[in-house]
């Protein structure tokens, strides 16, 4: 019966990334996805299963009351699909911010009415954390574009997936070439979807 452990020893070698958690490897945009179905269905405990350990402190301390009032607010404040604008993840790797659009169901002059969101994520122990979700009716968290003079491309290289990696973490994330369909994440996706999404 020895040999079980030497088997089982040589498996975790052969396959060690079966051990990680799930949402470590997961990238922001994916994590707040989760956020997002959750909190658009109302699910306060699947919402603080992607919150920081300091905001679930937060909501725990909370009524009831409150906590319900909250998760109906932040359900009818963002849109029910959404379409990722610009990911950035700092530097070290400890936050990251995204640029979000989408329709808010409501009909103003024949089209529907936008909105805009920024989400700053926190890096908690190797997991990706929503740590503010904030979503208004004015575009935000783009910055400026005539007023700054624009910076060389070497200045701030962007790696696939439009993360930026150099120095600058407020810069918008160029990206050159032929755009494809841009990642739309909804309640239920095709497998068109999930394939612009990648």
């Amino acid at each position: 019966m020895r040999f079980v452990p030497a088997i089982a020893l040589a498996f975790l070698q052969l396959f060690p990334l079966l051990l990680l958690p799930a949402s470590a490897a997961e990238e922001p945009e994916a994590v707040y996805a989760s956020y997002h179905r959750a909190a658009a269905s109302g699910n306060l405990d699947e919402m603080l299963r992607y919150a920081p350990a300091a905001k679930r402190a937060e909501i725990s301390a909370m009524s009831a009351s409150q906590r319900d009032a909250m998760v109906k607010m932040l359900a009818i404040s963002m849109p029910r699909a959404y379409t990722l604008k610009q990911k950035q993840v700092a530097p070290n790797g400890a936050n990251a911010r995204l640029v979000l659009d989408g329709p808010s169901g409501e009909i103003i002059d024949g089209k529907a009415e936008m909105l805009y969101g920024v989400i700053r994520m926190v890096n908690e122990r190797g997991e990706w954390k929503v740590n503010q979700s904030d979503w208004g009716n004015e575009p935000r968290g783009t910055a400026p574009a005539a007023s700054a003079p624009a910076k060389p491309a070497a200045a701030k290289p962007a790696a696939k997936g439009g993360t930026l990696v150099g120095s600058d973490f407020n810069a918008p994330v160029r990206k050159l070439g032929t755009a494809k369909e841009p990642c739309v994440y909804k309640p239920v996706m095709t497998a068109e979807d999930l394939k612009n999404c990648e």
